[in-house]
C-alpha cells in the first residue's frame, strides 16, 4: 500500500508540473502571437463582411454622405469619420492631408479635410457635424495609409456630435447604399466616356487608381463638383 502511495504522489506531482508547463507556454505564446493575430483577423472580418457594390467596397454598419466620406458610430454620441473607397480609388494617393484640429469643430456638409497631390488641392466634406476629439497620427504621417485601408487603420479623425440623429438624415439610406455606388459608376463612366478619357476606367466602369492625376485641372474641378459637392 505504501508503494502504491508512493506511485501515486509522484504521479500527481508530474502532472503538476506538466499542467504549471502548459500553462506558461500558452501564456507565451499568447504574449508572442496574440495582437498579431487578433489584429490580422480584426482587419480580415473588415474584408469578408464588406459588401461590394459596382466594384466598390462598402463594409455594413456604416453611414454614407454623399460627398463619399463615411462615419462610423463608436457610441451615442461619438463617431469615427473617413473617406469611401471610391473616394480612395478615385484620387489613389496623395502627398500630404490636412485633417482638423482636436477641439476644432467641424459641420456637417462643409469642408473636412483636404489632400494635396502634386500642387493640386483636393477638398472633402465633413460626414457630422461636432468637436474633432482624435485625428489618426498615422494617416498624416503616412497618407497612403487613408487609400490603402479606408475602412480600417487608413480612418481620418473622431468626431463628438450632439446632432447625430439630425445628420442621420442627410446620409444615404442604408437600403439604397448598393443603388447609390451604381448611380455613381455609371455617372464616372458617362463622365469619362469623352475622348482621351475612357481608359482611365477599369472593365466594368471602375475607376483606374489617381484618375485625379491623369487629367487636367478643369476636368478635375468637373469631377469634384459631382461627386465629392465641392464648390
Amino acid at each position: 500500500m505504501k508503494i502504491l502511495a508512493h506511485l501515486y504522489e509522484a504521479r500527481q506531482a508530474e502532472y503538476l508540473i506538466a499542467l504549471i508547463g502548459l500553462i506558461g507556454f500558452i501564456a507565451l505564446w499568447r504574449v508572442l502571437t496574440g495582437p498579431r493575430v487578433e489584429t490580422a483577423a480584426a482587419r480580415d472580418m473588415v474584408k469578408v463582411f464588406a459588401d461590394r457594390f459596382a466594384g466598390f467596397l462598402a463594409p455594413s454598419g456604416l453611414m454614407f454622405h454623399p460627398g463619399h466620406a463615411w462615419a462610423r458610430i463608436e457610441d451615442p454620441d461619438t463617431v469615427t469619420v473617413g473617406m469611401d473607397d471610391f473616394a480612395a480609388k478615385l484620387l489613389g494617393s496623395a502627398d500630404s492631408i490636412s485633417l482638423p484640429k482636436t477641439g476644432s469643430r467641424v459641420k456637417q456638409g462643409s469642408l473636412g479635410w483636404g489632400f494635396k497631390t502634386d500642387s493640386r488641392v483636393i477638398h472633402m466634406l465633413s460626414p457630422v457635424e461636432g468637436e474633432v476629439v482624435a485625428v489618426n497620427p498615422e494617416v498624416v504621417k503616412a497618407p497612403g495609409a487613408a487609400f490603402e485601408d479606408p475602412y480600417g487603420s487608413g480612418w481620418l479623425f473622431k468626431v463628438k456630435s450632439n446632432s447625430l440623429t439630425s445628420n442621420q438624415k442627410n446620409m444615404i439610406p442604408s437600403g439604397m447604399v448598393g443603388k447609390w455606388f451604381e448611380s455613381i459608376r455609371q455617372d464616372l463612366a458617362a463622365m469619362m466616356s469623352a475622348p482621351g478619357l475612357s481608359p482611365l476606367l477599369a472593365d466594368g466602369g471602375e475607376p483606374v487608381r489617381g484618375i485625379a492625376k491623369a487629367i487636367d485641372s478643369e476636368a478635375w474641378d468637373d469631377l469634384a463638383r459631382q461627386f465629392f459637392l465641392t464648390k
